[in-house]
């Protein structure tokens, strides 16, 4: 093994951080297999909120089927067979949605067929698969849009064709999609993409053959089951031009397309960005080196990152979007390859991006390699460069990685390692640490010695979080609540309290700290009454009232007990007009709720 491979793979092993640590790579941990039965991996995708599934090809009933693992709380759920249709599946693809919303759509045979997971709190059944496509479909793409709609697009006997989800029903579009039915589209590195806007239409992609026998890459929007009067070409002029990938915003007014072309005898990676129905001037995103297998992936309000190969693959070079730009371009990856790294990118809505790539030695050994880039950093810097697969799981199987991420900035990627007889579906995350509990701040003094603590999760769609409260820099509880009562009363005084969020993957993040004001101290009271005792006479009846435990004296209340109106004066007088025996009732009260009480008979006789 090359000397610069034992060091990625060793790498490998020092990739998780201490609990307390910012957020970092997870190795790759097995989700199926090993097993002659596992084939090789579709693609993973990623919801906002989290959710989300790998899909990945294995064989069932003996021949190769389609399969997804999801991802819900943080954990990989037990694989599911998806397909129970004829024929063997050569393609399958997972688009999520939020709520544990699914779609999934696959070729077998030829045909293409779909199916759909409506969602709900937890993960749910599928709907019954049905054809949407076929015969002789190939380079399935899908996606799915944040209201719940979707789109699957392939190539269908030379033409580019699609398919719509709506709530539960999937709909062919009725016509092709490319330019000219009779020449030659989507085919090979024409292949189709498409993407989804928030409003739940498309825009799509696919490179097609001229009449001049040259080839070009097109882009046509898809409203409802509509497609745009005319596909509009976006090829620079005099070259051949291929591999097109895209992304839209949630506006679907704006989107990128990327794509290889010959530019005066170089192969170069090119952008154009879709502005309502016109696409603007060209920008290169490969540092000026000859390059392909282009790639882009942005969040909702159009910030991320493309990324492309050099031609032999032994080279990474991406390009930061930013106020609507390519920024120039740089080499992402530190270590040359011998075979194509097929480079794959994720974006997040905190504008956070990751980028992760097969690397191969000259030996034929192969990890999966990534970077992060933290969209706080103004300058568009990445962390370090770090090997997400498993050394002991075998190298990485065909077609290499594929990456997907979350609105918070978590990522998976997904891969087939080993070799065939011995393969095993992984995934490697990029974990965020939770985000930091609030706790209201108040002034109030609490009367309860044991009082209820409360506070409010910070955001982590990776799981239940575990709470560990700090008082006066000593742990006092763990829950999975946001709620704990101390075990230990509180002495009356006051104290500093925090909580620590820990999450799945052991990162922690704390709460600012708080002070808690305790007042389990009742008021001092004592009752004077003078005067003479006789009825139609004043009494003077004088009250001190003083506040032992800190939180200050609210109020006093004299009850005389001949249902004459109660006083809130802490010297009255008062005069009981008949003669009896009545009860002077006195309450003393702290602003913490404290009570004290006192009575004083009186035998009032006749004047």
């Amino acid at each position: 093994m090359p000397r610069r491979l034992i060091v990625l793979l060793t790498a490998a092993l020092v990739l998780v951080p201490a609990a307390s640590a910012h957020a970092g790579w997870f190795p790759a941990q097995p989700i199926d297999g090993p097993s002659a039965d596992v084939v090789s991996v579709g693609n993973v995708d990623l919801a906002r909120d989290g959710t989300g599934a790998v899909s990945y090809i294995k064989n069932g009933d003996g021949v190769p089927q389609a399969w997804v693992s999801r991802i819900f709380g943080g954990g990989w759920q037990p694989p599911e067979r998806i397909s129970f249709t004829p024929g063997t599946v050569t393609d399958v693809k997972a688009a999520a949605g939020d709520g544990n919303r699914l779609a999934v759509a696959w070729i077998a045979d030829g045909n293409v067929y779909a199916s759909v997971s409506p969602g709900g709190d937890t993960p749910g059944g599928f709907a019954p698969a049905v054809q949407v496509g076929g015969p002789n479909a190939r380079s399935l793409d899908l996606d799915l849009g944040v209201n719940g709609a979707a789109y699957a697009i392939w190539e269908e006997s030379g033409n580019v064709v699609a398919a719509r989800l709506q709530d539960t029903t999937w709909t062919r579009v009725a016509e092709p999609l490319d330019i000219e039915i009779n020449r030659v589209a989507g085919t090979g590195l024409l292949r189709p993409k498409v993407a989804v806007s928030a409003e739940g239409y498309a825009v799509a992609t696919w490179g097609e053959v001229a009449a001049d026998g040259s080839t070009h890459v097109w882009g046509r929007r898809i409203t409802g089951m509509t497609l745009s009067l005319v596909p509009q070409d976006i090829t620079l002029p005099g070259g051949n031009a291929d591999s097109p990938d895209i992304d839209i915003e949630d506006d679907g007014s704006y989107a990128w397309i990327v794509f290889r072309e010959d530019v005066d005898g170089v192969t170069r990676t090119v952008g154009r960005r879709l502005v309502g129905s016109a696409y603007e001037a060209p920008e290169f995103i490969d540092a000026g080196v000859p390059s392909n297998e282009p790639k882009v992936d942005m969040s909702g309000i159009g910030r991320g990152y493309a990324v492309a190969q050099t031609p032999a693959g032994a080279q990474i070079f991406g390009s930061w979007l930013d106020h609507d730009h390519f920024q120039p371009g740089f080499r992402i990856d530190s270590i040359d390859g011998v075979a194509d790294a097929k480079p794959e990118v994720a974006s997040t809505d905190q504008n956070d991006s990751a980028i992760a790539w097969r690397l191969t030695g000259a030996d034929g050994t192969s990890v999966v390699r990534a970077r992060y880039h933290d969209g706080e950093d103004a300058n568009g810097a990445f962390s370090g460069e770090v090997t997400v697969s498993r050394g002991d799981l075998g190298p990485i199987a065909d077609p290499g990685a594929f990456i997907a991420a979350d609105r918070s900035g978590d990522v998976a990627v997904a891969m087939v390692q080993g070799t065939v007889g011995a393969r095993t579906l992984a995934v490697a995350i990029y974990d965020r640490p939770p985000g930091a509990p609030f706790i209201d701040t108040t002034e109030a003094y609490k009367r309860k010695t044991r009082p209820e603590l409360r506070w409010r999760p910070g955001n982590d769609p990776w799981g239940a979080q575990t709470f560990r409260v700090y008082m006066d820099g000593v742990v006092i509880g763990t829950t999975t609540n946001t709620t704990l009562v101390p075990a230990t009363p509180l002495t009356t005084g006051k104290h500093t309290w925090q909580v620590e969020s820990v999450d799945r993957a052991g990162q922690a993040a704390r709460s600012r700290v708080r002070t808690l004001k305790i007042d389990a101290t009742p008021p001092t009271l004592t009752v004077k009454v003078s005067g003479k005792r006789a009825a139609g006479k004043s009494l003077k009846i004088t009250v001190r009232a003083k506040d032992a435990g800190g939180s200050g004296l609210d109020h006093v209340t004299v009850d005389y007990g001949d249902k004459s109106p109660t006083s809130q004066v802490a010297s009255t007088r008062h005069t009981y007009r008949k003669r009896g025996s009545f009860t002077v009732k006195v309450a003393a009260v702290d602003k913490a709720g404290n009570v004290t009480r006192k009575e004083t008979k009186l035998r009032i006789k006749k004047s």
